[in-house]
């Protein structure tokens, strides 16, 4: 190649023009046009990933996050990526890691319940600033180093109270549980709009035959009432009454729970 660079500086060489010496050829007609982009392609790290993960998560859900998917969101081939993540699995804990360093975890108040509500709603926040993210976190363990301050700072809000020990590690399970199991049902949202299927849902019971579905029919209006904040806080209500009850009754060993 240095041979005919060479040969072409000349502009006097056998008679050609530089302009005429150095025209490129056409592209053949069976090869696609390159894909040009508007701004360079970025350098690779961990938090360029991690940053298109969330782009993915945000407008398509998580369904879509696929290591082929994130490649070309960043304009690499999936193979490069692998330098920065080692599968998949550890690409969702890193953004669960990014997003759990956004919670803002209550101070210490003395009021173990008061302090497991502001840490839910806290949660249930995040989630909906960044949907696509919650339903990462179902069916998988997710307890990232960000994490760990909040649930350092909860145990002892629950064993301060009397709480058992055993109970008192599976209240972030099940508070984990309900909270993102919430936020992913938010963002599957009812056909159409949301009042009008209320509507017709309400509707719908109303018309059932009342000798067969008595209470359905009674009920329909106050079935489908309440908004999903409405609903979110009654749900914390239960499982923190769910809670409080193990201090006045521990866990009984004969129910076999905790195995020993």
């Amino acid at each position: 190649m240095f041979y005919y660079r060479t040969m072409f500086s000349s502009s006097t060489l056998f008679g050609m023009t530089e302009p005429e010496a150095i025209q490129q050829p056409p592209e053949p007609p069976w090869r696609s046009a390159p894909r040009r982009r508007s701004v360079p392609r970025p350098r690779l790290s961990r938090d360029v990933v991690v940053d298109a993960a969330l782009t993915v998560l945000e407008s398509e859900g998580g369904e879509k996050l696929t290591m082929r998917r994130l490649a070309d969101e960043i304009g690499v081939s999936a193979s490069s990526l692998y330098g920065y993540v080692a599968n998949k699995e550890e690409l969702i804990q890193l953004v669960l890691d990014r997003m759990y360093a956004e919670v803002s975890f209550p101070p210490p108040s003395g009021n173990w319940q008061e302090w497991l509500k502001a840490f839910a709603r806290a949660m249930l926040d995040m989630y909906r600033r960044h949907p696509g993210v919650a339903v990462l976190t179902l069916g998988r363990v997710a307890v990232t180093p960000s994490m760990l301050s909040g649930m350092e700072e909860m145990l002892g809000e629950l064993r301060s109270a009397g709480l058992p020990d055993q109970v008192a590690v599976f209240v972030g399970d099940l508070a984990g549980l309900y909270v993102g199991g919430f936020a992913y049902e938010l963002e599957v949202a009812p056909p159409g709009d949301p009042e009008r299927f209320r509507d017709q849902f309400t509707g719908w019971l109303r018309s059932l035959p009342p000798g067969q579905f008595p209470n359905l029919r009674s009920l329909a209006g106050t079935m489908t009432a309440g908004s999903a904040d409405d609903r979110f806080e009654w749900g914390l209500d239960v499982i923190i009454r769910g809670f409080a009850s193990y201090l006045e009754k521990p866990p009984d060993p004969a129910a076999g729970w905790p195995a020993s």
